[in-house]
């Protein structure tokens, strides 16, 4: 069995690989584009394991929320990776990477992620034993809400642009900058790519959220 991941929601992408029970990971290089370097990646990782990309039979992938960019082509890649080999594919919020690596079991945290444009995006998880549960589904609120967001919070994972907003408690935990990670994703959808749950790959799309707000460049 050989099993995959994506995760491109942040400037700091990965892709991880199960190879009959060995786990692998590659971390990209932010400033690179995703698209030219997520299969290359991949291919890298199975190569050194003697597999292909056809030999892949699940495939999971990050949704967001995140980079608009990123999650678009590191989904498109899921989908083309998961239809060439036939594989199952299953989509996952991203945020739900970042609880199960960073969290204990009976732990919450709340992911906080500036949106720009005066809005946050918000979601809160708890990890289980065996995974994460999301409490509070991603949304989208007013920046206005920071604060009376914090102080419900006992782990919160936050954006570095909020960074100087924010004056942490005794009693809390900040987690600043972390990245979801190809590996985490990969822990989360073992047991349904495993399994005969799956999602339809056309159904697989990014968790934007919010409308997408184009820049005009000033000559």
């Amino acid at each position: 069995m050989v099993l995959v991941a994506f995760e491109s929601s942040t400037r700091s992408p990965s892709v991880a690989a199960l190879v009959d029970g060995e786990l692998l990971e590659r971390d990209l290089d932010g400033e690179r584009a995703h698209a030219s370097d997520l299969l290359p990646c991949l291919s890298l990782l199975l190569e050194a394991q003697g597999r292909s990309p056809k030999d892949v039979t699940g495939v999971a992938v990050g949704i967001g929320p995140g980079s608009y960019t990123g999650l678009r082509v590191g989904i498109a890649t899921a989908q083309g990776v998961a239809r060439a080999a036939g594989a199952k594919l299953v989509g996952i919020p991203s945020g739900e990477a970042l609880a199960h690596a960073e969290l204990s079991p009976g732990e919450h945290g709340d992911l906080l992620i500036d949106a720009r444009g005066g809005a946050l995006y918000h979601a809160r998880f708890e990890r289980t034993e065996d995974g994460v549960e999301t409490l509070i589904a991603p949304r989208v609120v007013p920046a206005e809400s920071l604060a009376e967001l914090l102080d419900e919070c006992s782990v919160v994972f936050l954006d570095e642009a909020l960074k100087s907003a924010v004056a942490s408690r005794d009693d809390q935990r900040l987690i600043l900058g972390s990245a979801p990670r190809a590996r985490s994703l990969l822990m989360l959808a073992k047991r349904r790519l495993e399994s005969s749950s799956q999602d339809d790959p056309s159904s697989v799309l990014p968790l934007y959220l919010r409308p997408f707000e184009g820049r005009i460049r000033k000559r």
